[in-house]
């Protein structure tokens, strides 16, 4: 157990998004087959939300889970999220429930509250109380919060008194979207909540880039690997790249073994400046 009172450890520092998935009927025996794969070359940690094309997403997931037997479900990692407006106590409740039916698990290692919304931090945190002590999750956390949204949900999670603490910030991180870097990673390191990044390919943008290009033909490797490769260079830091290609999956997964120099470092700080450092204790 860590200073902060989360059990949860991540299976790794790399896991799978589903971030557009089961949007077109017609792709779902190729996502399937996609997440099928990450399962074959080593990934367990899984991330979706009952928003992903309106829960198909986390039934895509559920498929591939399925041939992958029930005995290996303490293995895995399963993280979903609850959209703004149903998070209510019992609308958390009643979404977390979907999430699992659609997913065909009996729990979710971790749940996420996908931003902020209108209903009082108090009530959905009220909501992972009930699903904690339910034994419905095993962990929770949020996703897109700021510094000022962390201190208030931090506050609100004391004033509660729930049987478990933030575990982590989901949050858009990648070389070229760094502005965590200024005051929110380190606030977060602070408080032992770690950081997961989605989109850490810049959405695709990355994969193209010339420098990246450059880095990896010298490295006998993909641009997408140098990309996931500067993200895990923070040791707290997990990424969860989507990609729907099982080939790319598996290339995605390569990168966990891949460390770059101080010397490939400083190119990639001039090409992607870092922002400014902003104190706040």
């Amino acid at each position: 157990m860590n200073a902060s009172g989360n059990t949860l450890r991540f299976p790794g520092r790399l896991g799978l998004g589903t971030w557009k998935m089961g949007e077109s009927r017609s792709a779902h025996a190729r996502e399937v087959a996609a997440v099928t794969r990450a399962l074959e070359v080593g990934y367990r940690l899984f991330d979706t939300a009952e928003m992903y094309a309106d829960g198909a997403a986390e039934r895509i997931l559920g498929e591939a889970l399925r041939s992958f037997g029930a005995a290996q479900r303490p293995r895995l990692c399963i993280v979903s999220k609850v959209l703004p407006e149903n998070a209510s106590r019992t609308g958390t409740v009643r979404a977390c429930e979907a999430s699992i039916e659609r997913i065909g698990c009996d729990y979710l290692d971790l749940y996420l509250l996908h931003w902020r919304g209108s209903h009082p931090f108090a009530e959905t945190l009220r909501g992972f109380d009930e699903l904690l002590r339910r034994g419905l999750i095993r962990a929770f956390g949020v996703s897109n919060f700021d510094v000022d949204d962390l201190a208030g949900w931090l506050e609100d999670e004391k004033r509660v008194g729930v049987a478990g603490s933030t575990h982590c910030n989901q949050l858009d991180y990648s070389l070229d979207t760094r502005q965590i870097e200024a005051q929110l990673l380190a606030w977060q390191r602070a408080r032992d909540i770690q950081t997961m990044a989605y989109s850490p390919l810049g959405r695709g943008a990355l994969t193209r880039h010339p420098l990246l290009l450059q880095l990896a033909r010298a490295r006998g490797a993909s641009a997408a690997q140098i990309a996931l490769a500067w993200c895990l260079r923070e040791p707290d830091v997990v990424a969860i790249p989507k990609s729907a290609d099982p080939k790319r999956v598996e290339e995605n997964w390569q990168a966990d073994g891949l460390r770059l120099s101080s010397d490939e470092l400083e190119q990639l700080d001039r090409a992607f400046p870092p922002p400014r450092s902003r104190r706040r204790s």
